[in-house]
């Protein structure tokens, strides 16, 4: 596919989306003069290059990249990283500084499999689709956590819908969904015990503050499904993730003991992919009038200023959906467009993206590798845009080689080698 075809293919598959979101962009041209002249090629925003070797590491660990200072980060906290690269032990996946997997505002438009570096080559910066104008920054997709808290619709949240009552509807609504949480998802238990609570817990707003209005306060309600003690409370997430201690009933951090964490409208637990903790997720039900027939959003509802009081009955409801067994209490993952599902069916070549996996050695002897089973091999044809951790330069980049220590030993130390081309802040 050509850079017309498919650049413009995920700026129109992600318009909807960029609309919900608020963002948006247009673009134009200026006729031409009455006197035509030689119009000079436009120089690239992309002045500034690095190259960036990084040794895979030990298992869930892992290291980040500012590609602005063009130096390897150990400590991937806070803004000043741009690109997280993470063992899998035998792979690697790669996020953003953005959403679940950083406090930055990163992003990226597209992975692997949206863009040759081909095509990225034509690119003269990284606001500006050369054939479909300005891109919206919301499309720069931020990493998101995949869990119970995750929805289908345009904001991808199961607690809120956006925009109910039309196109200049704004807002965020909640739609009061019970949520049952339990702090060991290794029990089947549904109502919990002294030591592993489980509770059920709604998310019932999303504006607050000195002046009641601001955006990204969530607020939220919660029973202890054994004790049936109630709790309510309301966090300041709109600017940073705030984790919080169901038990505790108060603000933790990511190294104390938390359950669940607000991010503005998104949420995580602390399991699976979150973190360290055994918790996880089962949708309860939702109360009635909420959704019409085919799924679709009944304005008059969520709008309704007595859902408060009138859907407490659903949080504490004995008939409430159970899980069956430990087996079905959701745990997080994460979903970053860097790390996208992989293609193709084993035995032959599963292809990530970045890099394509050889299960067996007569598929590496295919792909002009050594016949070695379970190989990587780096796609040096693919790329994709990143937006920085700070949020205000950008980089193409793609990963360029996969070296192994002893190329006939896929368990020796890989060395994966990314190239940026740098838009560097202004």
């Amino acid at each position: 596919m050509n850079m017309t075809s498919k650049s413009g293919a995920l700026l129109a598959m992600t318009l909807t989306l960029a609309l919900a979101a608020c963002g948006g962009g247009g673009g134009g041209s200026d006729g031409p003069g009455p006197t035509p002249t030689p119009t000079p090629a436009p120089s690239s925003g992309f002045s500034q290059k690095a190259t960036w070797s990084v040794t895979l590491p030990a298992t869930n660990v892992s290291v980040c990249y500012d590609f602005d200072t063009r130096t390897e980060v150990a400590d991937c906290s806070g803004n000043a990283w741009d690109l997280k690269f993470k063992s899998s032990g035998r792979t690697a996946s790669l996020s953003t500084n953005s959403g679940v997997s950083g406090s930055g505002q990163g992003g990226a438009f597209g992975g692997p499999f949206e863009h040759t570096w081909a095509e990225l080559l034509a690119w003269q910066n990284g606001t500006t689709d050369p054939t479909s104008g300005p891109i919206p920054a919301s499309l720069y997709f931020k990493d998101s956590a995949s869990g119970v808290f995750t929805g289908s619709n345009s904001i991808q949240a199961a607690a809120f819908e956006y925009g109910v009552g039309g196109e200049n509807d704004h807002k965020l609504y909640p739609n009061y969904r019970v949520f049952l949480i339990t702090t060991d998802n290794t029990k089947a238990s549904n109502t919990g015990d002294a030591t592993s609570p489980v509770f059920a817990l709604q998310v019932i707003g999303y504006y607050g503050g000195p002046s009641g209005t601001a955006s990204g306060w969530p607020s939220f309600r919660w029973v202890d499904r054994l004790s049936g003690v109630q709790k309510t409370a309301t966090v300041d997430a709109s600017a940073n993730w705030v984790y919080y201690d169901l038990v505790a009933g108060a603000v933790s951090s990511e190294s104390g003991t938390w359950h669940i964490a607000f991010n503005r409208y998104n949420v995580k637990l602390n399991g699976g992919a979150s973190g360290g903790g055994k918790v996880g997720g089962f949708v309860g039900g939702t109360p009635a009038g909420f959704y019409d027939g085919s799924g679709k959003p009944v304005a008059s509802k969520f709008t309704d200023a007595n859902n408060f009081l009138s859907t407490l009955a659903d949080l504490v409801s004995p008939s409430l959906a159970v899980p069956a067994s430990a087996a079905q209490w959701v745990k997080d993952g994460t979903t970053s467009s860097l790390s996208p599902a992989y293609q193709g069916t084993y035995p032959a070549a599963l292809d990530y993206g970045w890099f394509s996996y050889y299960p067996t050695a007569s598929a590496a002897s295919a792909a002009g590798l050594p016949a070695v089973a379970h190989l990587l091999k780096a796609n040096d044809t693919r790329g994709t845009l990143l937006r920085s951790g700070e949020g205000n330069s950008y980089a193409r980049f793609r990963l360029v080689e996969i070296k192994y220590a002893d190329p006939n030993d896929a368990s020796s130390a890989q060395t994966w080698t990314f190239e940026f081309e740098i838009q560097p802040k202004p």
